[in-house]
């Protein structure tokens, strides 16, 4: 049970930052800010956020491999989703219809972040010694 609760509080992290994410890249994406850097920070925020995705999973499970499919599959069809429409139902309709294209068009480099950084973070970690 422990377990389970562990995998699921790294989905709702995962969600939790895949929002800061967005408003981070739609901050930068209004003119005269940094929208002509606006591809490097997409990549340099999406490899930022795995290397923090392989901390938090070297950290919460460990080396476990039955825990990738628990918090990738809620995280990604469940959290994700929930969070993104609360993010979305709180912004204005000009903040809006940017963080959904932001959303549609950086869809895949999140997944691939994710998936990166949970599956680095199980192959780096140690193995727990059971007392």
């Amino acid at each position: 049970m422990r377990f389970l609760i562990r995998t699921q509080v790294l989905a709702v992290l995962v969600s939790f930052l895949w929002v800061v994410y967005l408003v981070i890249v739609a901050f930068f994406n209004q003119p005269g800010r940094a929208l002509q850097y606006i591809n490097w920070f997409i990549y340099g925020f999406a490899i930022l956020f795995a290397i923090i995705f392989i901390f938090l999973t070297k950290y919460m499970i460990s080396r476990n491999w039955l825990a990738a499919p628990l918090v990738l599959i809620p995280c990604l069809i469940l959290y994700q989703p929930l969070m993104e429409g609360i993010l979305l139902r709180v912004v204005n309709e000009s903040n809006r219809m940017i963080l959904n294209f932001l959303s549609l068009s950086t869809g895949s480099i999140k997944f691939i972040s994710v998936i990166f950084g949970v599956v680095l973070g199980i192959m780096f970690s140690r193995v727990k010694k059971i007392e």
